[in-house]
């Protein structure tokens, strides 16, 4: 397999406002991964438009590429890929949403085997769900497949097909479909960078006694999409208060619309804990590895639906340190025993009310109900973090197994290998291409061909050089997102061919005869500019 191509959907790779988000922080850093790990001799990100890629030219810049190593493409230019051959791989950063019209497309212009894959991250919004509802008339072949981040997702995306096919098949409308290969693969983490400073110096340079032992919480100070931090910090004010243990907590993420921070600040004080207490909001992404070099137990309670995996936990075992999390989400995979412990969790709740109302609710009030409706065990909370506080053997035991795990699982060295074998073994499966129009397509000519008073061009119409077109020094304007499908050359071409009149039809056949890598339908959309912007008549 040569070529990669990977879609650049704003949001995906890289986030708007800058704001650090797991989906996008493990995209960016699975870019990185596949350049400097990986076998592709080459990875392609197709865009929709050209303003999708100064973003991501900002995230790539500093890397140290051979050239030619990424590249970038326009989606105008995929139908022309496809046919040719010159896609190994079509894979979508997300698990819904454009993936299947990936799928639609391949089918149509794919001439081998092209796997197209998808990412999951977020399982628990309604509108993503009801993206499924697609796969009926958008299946995918068996050289498909979307990576599940952990076990625990794969089982809940497993019952998401299985509710939609029960939907339509309770409708008549649906028969067994083919199904989308669901490998569980890890996201992973670059261990080397996340090696720990010693201990002492990153304390230091935080501000934080020496002696105390730190527990960290990285995480978005958001209590609606990620974790309540207001049940940790009672029962950290119990650890320092009833145990008298010389403990001091530190809370660091971005912010994220709320006014969390100053809220747990605030909480901090009634709880007379406030000394005890480091706010870190909108930390540099550099100062990551210090915040975890300086911590001694890292401590993670999610209780929120929108967490399928946890990459702040996998960077926590890099760090080499124990973790204590809830027993939740994909923290089932990566935390046990022998690197940390795991807090029982309770649901409280009736869901089904919420099922019904959720496509209706916002997502933000949404899941914060939900994850109400999620039970930390506090008394459970405490015992663990009392344990590992007042145990340093234990805590060492358990962070050198920490960093061994993340070694062996979830360095992207081993990610990469993972992510490359499927791949392979997809692309190695029979693939029958479909040649047929994408089924949810919207028709522009059938549904808005009235529109304009005559629905297609007379192939007679004669057309040839405006006065406006010959004024001396003459130019014209190309919109920044046409230039994938007009250039200057094509203009001055189709210029110099209408010196004297010509027939719509052969002035169409003269551009499509330098149409490159372009589509044929392309030709006509040129002529068409030039009669509407007055070079030709």
């Amino acid at each position: 397999m040569r070529t990669l191509a990977a879609l650049a959907v704003p949001g995906t790779w890289t986030h708007p406002g800058g704001v650090l988000v797991g989906r996008t922080v493990a995209n960016a850093a699975l870019l990185e991964a596949l350049l400097e790990h990986g076998s592709f001799e080459r990875v392609l990100m197709v865009a929709g438009e050209d303003a999708d890629l100064p973003p991501l030219e900002a995230l790539t810049g500093a890397w140290k590429l051979p050239p030619g190593r990424l590249g970038a493409a326009h989606v105008f230019q995929l139908p022309a890929l496809l046919r040719g051959g010159a896609i190994d791989v079509l894979h979508h950063p997300a698990h819904v949403e454009r993936l299947f019209d990936l799928v639609a497309l391949r089918d149509r212009y794919a001439t081998k085997a092209t796997p197209v894959t998808g990412q999951t991250h977020s399982l628990s919004y309604p509108r993503l769900h009801q993206e499924l509802a697609r796969w009926p008339l958008l299946a995918p072949s068996p050289t498909d497949a979307i990576f599940c981040s952990s076990t625990v997702g794969r089982r809940t995306l497993e019952v998401c097909f299985d509710d939609v096919e029960a939907a339509f098949r309770a409708r008549g409308l649906a028969t067994p479909l083919p199904r989308w290969n669901l490998p569980h693969v890890p996201l992973g983490v670059d261990v080397e960078a996340l090696t720990p400073l010693p201990r002492a110096d990153a304390k230091q340079a935080l501000g934080l006694p020496a002696g105390r032992v730190v527990l960290l919480t990285l995480a978005r100070f958001t209590e609606y999409d990620k974790l309540d931090a207001f049940p940790l910090l009672q029962v950290f004010a119990s650890l320092v208060h009833d145990e008298q243990l010389d403990v001091h907590l530190v809370l660091a993420g971005a912010r994220q619309g709320t006014k969390t921070p100053e809220m747990l600040s605030l909480w901090a004080k009634v709880l007379k804990v406030e000394d005890r207490v480091t706010l870190k909001v909108d930390f540099a992404d550099a100062e990551k590895r210090t915040l975890l070099s300086a911590a001694d137990v890292f401590v993670s309670p999610v209780d929120n639906l929108q967490e399928t995996f946890g990459q702040s936990v996998v960077e926590a075992l890099a760090a080499g340190l124990p973790v204590v999390a809830s027993d939740f989400d994909g923290y089932k995979d990566t935390v046990d025993d022998e690197v940390g412990r795991r807090v029982t969790t309770r649901l409280g709740v009736d869901w089904g009310p919420l099922s019904e109302l959720g496509p209706l609710l916002y997502e933000r009030p949404l899941h914060l109900v939900l994850g109400q409706s999620v039970e930390v065990d506090l008394g459970h909370l405490r015992q663990t973090l009392s344990e590992l506080v007042r145990d340093a053997s234990l805590r060492e035991r358990l962070g050198k197994a920490a960093r061994a795990r993340a070694t062996a699982r979830y360095d992207w060295k081993v990610v990469v290998r993972q992510l490359e074998a499927t791949w392979r073994d997809l692309a190695a499966r029979a693939f029958t291409p479909a040649a047929t129009p994408h089924p949810l397509r919207l028709d522009f000519a059938g549904a808005f061909g009235h529109f304009p008073t005559e629905a297609a061009m007379n192939p007679a119409r004669r057309l040839a050089r405006t006065a406006f077109s010959r004024a001396p020094g003459q130019s014209w304007v190309i919109y920044p997102e046409l230039g994938t499908l007009l250039s200057d050359d094509d203009v001055r071409r189709a210029l110099a061919f209408c010196e004297a009149p010509r027939p719509w039809s052969e002035l169409v056949a003269h551009l499509g005869s330098s149409l490159g890598h372009r589509e044929p339908w392309v030709a006509s959309f040129i002529a068409t500019w030039l009669v509407k912007h007055g070079l030709l008549e």
